[in-house]
C-alpha cells in the first residue's frame, strides 16, 4: 500500500484530502505543520507528500529544506497544494524538487487524484 502524507493546517481542506485518498486504497497519515509531519516522518516513511506552503509553526518551504537534507527522502515525490502566488516562494519550491504546484484557486479533488497518480513511483 503507497503511503501519503498530506501537511496541510486547514482541516476543511486536509481532512476531505485524507478521506479521498483513503477511499482510493493510499495509507494516508496527517500533520497541521511542518513540525508535526518531520515528527510523523520518524515512525511513517512516505511515498508521496501533498503540501501547504503557508502554515504556523513551520512553513511548507522549511519543512521541504529539512525534508530533502535527509537521504531518506531525498527523492520523495512532493505536490505542493498552495494560495501562494509570490514568485520568490514557487522558484523555491521548484528548486526543492516540488513536482507539481497545485494553487488553491484552482483546487479539486478530481485533480489532485490524477496528479497523485501521476506523481506516485510505481508500486513493485
Amino acid at each position: 500500500m503507497q503511503r501519503i502524507l498530506i501537511v496541510e493546517d486547514t482541516p476543511i481542506i486536509r481532512e476531505p484530502m485524507a478521506r479521498l485518498l483513503k477511499s482510493e486504497g493510499f495509507a494516508v497519515t496527517s500533520a497541521a505543520n511542518g513540525i508535526e509531519a518531520i515528527a510523523s516522518l520518524e515512525t511513517n516513511p512516505v511515498d508521496l507528500v501533498l503540501l501547504d506552503v503557508l502554515m504556523p509553526k513551520m512553513n511548507g518551504v522549511t519543512f521541504l529544506e529539512t525534508f530533502r537534507a535527509d537521504a531518506r527522502f531525498a527523492d520523495v515525490p512532493v505536490i505542493a497544494v498552495t494560495g501562494v502566488l509570490d514568485s520568490t516562494w514557487l522558484l523555491r519550491l521548484r528548486e526543492l524538487n516540488v513536482r507539481t504546484v497545485i494553487h488553491k484557486g484552482r483546487f479539486d479533488l478530481q485533480g489532485l487524484l490524477s496528479e497523485v497518480h501521476r506523481n506516485l513511483p510505481q508500486a513493485a
